[in-house]
This record gives structure tokens, sequence and C-alpha cells, in this order.
């Protein structure tokens, strides 16, 4: 980060990623002014934006100093556009600059500023990028000069408020401003947790310091030594301050206060109940069992809580009776649930069920295969599956009619066939030309003697059926059957 040094001016400080929205109106620069400098001459080449000149903002100004109230600092536009030797200038990227969004509240010298012409919102220094970003300033008027600092964005530090610091020789150093002006000033603001663990051990109170508070003040109160707080042994409210001497005069003293709580690790119990078994730090909990659990602070000052958590494990303990059974086609199981105060459901494999609360205490089997009982205990809400294997013993059948009389009297007004334990049925008749007249698929299809919706006569058809049983045995029949009007 070499620079060509500038007789002129010397960049002390560029703000590169600063508070507020837009960001690009709020960015600033700090000058060191070593000969009487003309704004008019001044221009800046920014890494990542054009410059607009400089234009007048008293009103921006003045809202400025009215925000500077615990210290005696403030801000001068430069009167014909001079900036006298030995002055800081601090520029501004945009007469459109947040009031409150970087605080110059501290400022403990007089200064002057001035501000870029509004036009660029977006940023004029890059925050992210892994390459150098160069700030080139050229001043051509009773002193002829440049100066270039450069900046690694990716060692810009902590987002909003990210600066760097450069020395007469161009060397930079990043810090963060934390959302206030890059001017010199008494910053006396650290920040601790409103709450300390009485175990925490000794607290470093130099490391708590504002990014931009001022070093070397000193700590007062309930402090160990010089700069450390030891919360063993203490509990209640403890006040550290720490406070700064100016020696411009200008405060006589700047200090920030804060009241520490500090308590013992809480510990606690509770309990966890849930059916059969939980998967807790990776291992699974069968039964009735306490772990210690450390719930840990994601502030490092509080205190870490112990829990004493039970872990109750239930169980549903239920039975069936029979779990097994064999029977001939077409008859019925009596079944029970062996245990108290439970509702169940049961279906079987061709998902026929009875849900909760199911109140059957017998059902009769369509199909072999699996039934199964979901059980749930009332008392705990825990479920339990229980099996039924079921075996049916098939005859199949089937019993065929020779006539029918379908002249709507409401007896035998229609043609069908009856059977049992069937897994596969199809029938068809024909009229004594050998016409289709009617195909059923299944034993509830019959026919009214209509073909097409119109009555046919009396006389002869034949019917042709196929069918298996579920125990194997098949079925083809021809014979004639009579539709009498």
């Amino acid at each position: 980060h070499q620079v060509a040094f500038a007789q002129c001016f010397t960049i002390e400080s560029v703000l590169a990623d600063a508070c507020g929205d837009p960001e690009g109106e709020n960015e600033m620069v700090t000058l060191r002014v070593n000969v009487d400098l003309n704004i008019n001459n001044l221009n800046f080449d920014w890494p990542n934006n054009t410059f607009l000149n400089w234009c007048p903002n008293p009103t921006t100004t003045q809202q400025l100093n009215q925000t500077i109230i615990s210290s005696c600092g403030y801000l001068l536009e430069p009167v014909n556009g001079i900036v006298p030797t030995g002055s800081t200038l601090i520029v501004v990227s945009s007469t459109n600059m947040l009031i409150n969004a970087n605080s110059f509240e501290g400022l403990s010298d007089t200064i002057y500023i001035i501000y870029q012409c509004a036009g660029n919102t977006a940023g004029h220094f890059s925050n992210t990028s892994n390459s150098p970003r160069t700030l080139q300033v050229n001043y051509n008027g009773n002193c002829v000069g440049a100066q270039a600092v450069s900046y690694l964005p990716t060692d810009l530090l902590g987002g909003d408020g990210a600066a760097v610091f450069y020395d007469t020789a161009g060397q930079a150093t990043y810090y963060n401003t934390g959302c206030n002006a890059p001017v010199s000033s008494l910053n006396p603001f650290w920040n601790i947790s409103s709450v300390v663990c009485s175990d925490y051990g000794l607290i470093n109170l130099n490391s708590l310091l504002s990014p931009n508070a001022t070093l070397g003040g000193t700590w007062l109160g309930d402090i160990e030594s010089n700069n450390f707080f030891n919360p063993t042994n203490k509990l209640g409210n403890y006040s550290v301050t720490y406070s700064l001497l100016d020696t411009s005069g200008c405060l006589g003293t700047s200090d920030s206060t804060i009241q520490i709580l500090v308590e013992n690790p809480k510990f606690g119990a509770d309990t966890i109940e849930v059916c059969d078994s939980i998967r807790q730090f990776g291992i699974w909990i069968t039964e009735d069992t306490i772990l210690n659990i450390e719930v840990a602070n994601p502030n490092p000052f509080r205190c870490d809580s112990t829990v004493s958590r039970f872990y109750k494990i239930n169980q549903a303990n239920f039975s069936l009776n029979p779990e097994s059974i064999t029977l001939n086609s077409g008859g019925s199981v009596d079944f029970s649930i062996i245990g108290s105060n439970y509702i169940f459901e049961f279906w079987d494999e061709t998902g026929d069920t009875c849900f909760f609360p199911c109140d059957q205490n017998s059902f009769i089997p369509q199909n072999n295969g699996n039934y199964t009982f979901l059980v749930q205990d009332l008392s705990s809400n825990c479920e339990q599956v229980l099996n039924m294997q079921v075996e049916l013993m098939y005859n199949a059948n089937l019993n065929v009619p020779n006539a029918f009389t379908p002249n709507q009297d409401g007896q035998n007004d229609f043609f069908q066939i009856y059977g049992k334990d069937l897994s596969y049925f199809n029938f068809k008749i024909f009229s004594a030309w050998g016409e289709e007249v009617f195909n059923g698929t299944s034993l509830q299809d019959k026919w009214d003697g209509k073909f097409k919706n119109k009555p046919l006569s009396s006389g002869m058809y034949l019917l042709q059926i196929e069918a298996a049983g579920k125990d194997g045995q098949r079925f083809e029949i021809v014979e004639k059957i009579k539709l009498i009007r």
C-alpha cells in the first residue's frame, strides 16, 4: 500500500463500508491539510464511481453540529472554499447523507467538512472484492500533488462501519468505527452482557471497548485490578466505569458506566413422555431414563444451564385372541383384544376397514391373509399393532337357473347366476341365431330379457359360462335357458 506522498495534504482514513441506506451517500474520507487548500482545485478519483464535484450544504452541517451534544467539537464548511493549513478535512460522498447514520457525537475538535454533489447512490468503495482498490486524490493549485492509498476489501472488519486508517507512509490499518464518523473524538463506549455468570473467570475489560473507542482510559468501580473484572464469589449488581481525560480541555472527562448483574449457574428439571422410544443425542432411549443435559447460552458471559430430564417411555401392552384362525369361507371370526381402556381399528390387505373407534368383535373374512389391528391406549395415547392370520377353506360352486319370466310381476323377472368362492366369473347369452345379447362379468350382473333396450321374445337362449374357484376348480358350462313371457 505505498503512496505517492502529497505535500498538499495527507489521506488519513477511509470509511469504506458506511452505515445508512443507500450506503453510497454516507461514505467518508479524512485528509490532513498541509497548506491552505482550495477545494475547487481538489479532485477525487473514486475506486468505484465518478467524481461529481463539490456542493455547499450548510443545512446538513448545522444539523450535524446539533447532534454533537456531549463534547465541544464543531464542523465548519470552508469560507470561500479555503481549508486552512493544519486543519482536518472530512469529505462526505453526498449532500444527501443521512444525519444519524454515522455519528459525530464525541467530536472534540473543530474540523472542516465538504460534500460531493448528490447523484451517486451506489458505493464509491468496494466492500467484497478480493483484489485491491485504490483511491487517488489530486490537487492542482497553490500546491500541485496527488496521493493514492489502497486497501483490500476482503480485509475490511465487521461490515457496516468498516474503515481503514493510513499512517504518513500510507500503510493501512483496518478497523471498524461502530457507525461513527472517522474523526478524532473521545469515545469511552464499551459493551458487555448485562448478566455475567459467576463461573466465567477473569474478564479483560479492555477487550470489551467499542471498535472505535479511545484507548488509554481508566477503569473504575468493582474491579479486581487495573482492567479486570472477576465475577467469582460475586452475586448481585456491580458497577464498572471506563473514564477518559480530555487533554484538549474540551470535555474534561468522558465516561461510560455499565451495571453488571452476576448470577449463579441455573439448574432445572423437566419430563419428556413418549411412546416406545425416542432418539436423543445420537442414542435411542427405550426405557425410563434420566439424563443431565447442558444447555449452552449463546452469550458467552451468561450462565449455561443444566437440565435434569426424565424420559418416561410408555408402552401399549395389548394382545389379540385369536392370533391365527382357519375356517370355511363365509364363516365368522369372533375376536377379543385383551387389555383395558382402548380404542381400535382393523383392516385387511385389501383395505377393508373398521375405523376408530371400531365397535365390532366379529367379522366375516373375504380373503386369506393378514388382518391388522391398530390399538390405542387411551391412558397414554400410545399405539400398538396386532396381527391376525386368517386362512379360508374354499368350496367353489355355481347355481344356474334354467328359465326366468321377465314380465315385471316382481317374481323371477331377471336371469341371475348364483355362486360362491369364485376368483373369476364370466357369462354370455346368445340368441337362437348366435347373436350375443348379454355379457356379465360378476355374480351381481343379471339379465332383464332385453337386447338393445328392447324386450326379446319368448324362447330358448344359449348360456355360456367360464369361471374359476378360489379352491382351484374350473367351470366351463354351455346350456340352454328359457325366456318365458
